[in-house]
């Protein structure tokens, strides 16, 4: 992508941000109105189980969700190298980048359905070097930008098909004579000679980097950055999922609980998988000190396994609920089908 195109780009993305955050509000607010009425109703809505994807569609879907991080990466350095120009705060912009950036592969790592670490970090590297290079990158276009509004008047001028490569000419030429090199290896290293200000927005204590502690910095603000993204994806990814239908659990759901004089009891039942007698043990509120039982698996296609936990809840000195396992007990497919049967999750 030349110089030309990057910034109709940024000018393109930054023109569209308010339709972008009207559309995430209204979402947002439909989102809203839907769980408020499951709520009151009871009723929720099952969402549409994916099917398994064969090696040409999982294929598909892995370079898809390589081309969204990229691009993805791309449009937040170039917003985040556009604001910088006006102000940058010191390490909270790598820490918005990282954040981000981790949005981002949220979205990759649930189309491609990531699951292991070797991949998560290909994907976090690559977010990260999009992110932080196309920051950099668009502040070396912003210099070409400045110096074309200083030899033209007026940004039309400025960015004319024959006069900005003018502008650019002279830049690298600039960089050239100053580092060795001209493009943005050049201008990386005229900011790296040149070092920069820490704390340039305040009237003093004010850290000035040099050449040596430049590259460290930026470094420092990379990692930040990777780390930010990578451990939001890590979380996504290590999420229970189905084996057979790719579709993440949405966490534990609280079957109901008894007294604690029925521990035994329910252990047993367990075991010997009468959950019709189970079933009539539990109340929704049981006064605590009681046991409580969870149910964890895929409710979308019922084709894999599942957990069913047992949670002995108390009261702590400071009168605080605490739970403590008692016994988690992996049920195949056919097991839990009959055991969400006869005791149906209770919604909060």
């Amino acid at each position: 992508m030349d110089t030309d195109s990057l910034c109709a780009v940024a000018v393109g993305f930054i023109l569209g941000l308010p339709f972008i955050a009207l559309a995430v509000i209204i979402r947002f607010k439909k989102s809203k109105k839907i769980k408020s009425l499951e709520k009151e109703t009871g009723i929720a809505k099952r969402s549409k189980p994916l099917k398994p994807v064969g090696p040409v569609r999982a294929v598909f879907n892995s370079s898809l969700a390589t081309a969204i991080v990229a691009l993805g990466g791309a449009l937040i350095g170039i917003v985040t190298g556009l604001a910088s120009s006006f102000i940058y705060i010191v390490f909270l912009f790598p820490l918005v980048m990282g954040y981000a950036g981790g949005k981002v592969l949220a979205g990759a790592i649930q189309l491609a359905r990531i699951r292991k670490t070797y991949p998560l970090i290909l994907m976090s590297l690559l977010a990260a070097v999009a992110i932080y290079g196309t920051f950099h990158y668009g502040k070396y276009v912003s210099l070409q930008i400045g110096m074309s509004l200083e030899m033209f008047h007026g940004l039309t001028q400025a960015l004319d098909d024959e006069n900005f490569p003018v502008a650019r000419a002279v830049v690298d030429y600039a960089l050239k004579e100053e580092t060795g090199h001209s493009g943005f290896i050049g201008y990386m290293l005229l900011r790296a000679n040149e070092g920069i200000s820490i704390g340039r927005f305040y009237s003093s204590n004010r850290v000035n980097l040099n050449s040596g502690l430049i590259w460290l910095y930026w470094v420092l603000e990379f990692g930040i950055i990777l780390a930010v993204t990578f451990s939001m994806g890590r979380r996504l990814s290590s999420m229970p999922f189905c084996e057979s239908c790719g579709n993440w659990y949405d966490g534990e759901k609280h079957l109901g609980g008894t007294v604690v004089a029925n521990e035994s009891r329910v252990l047993d039942l367990i075991r010997q998988k009468d959950f019709v007698e189970l079933g009539k043990l539990l109340e929704e509120n049981a006064e605590v000190p009681s046991m409580e039982m969870y149910f964890e698996g895929c409710q979308e296609c019922d084709k894999s396994p599942s957990r069913l936990i047992v949670r002995r809840a108390s009261l702590d000195p400071k009168g605080r609920l605490q739970f403590t396992d008692a016994s988690q007990t992996v049920l195949p497919p056919g097991e839990s089908t009959l055991l969400l049967d006869q005791i149906k999750p209770i919604r909060s």
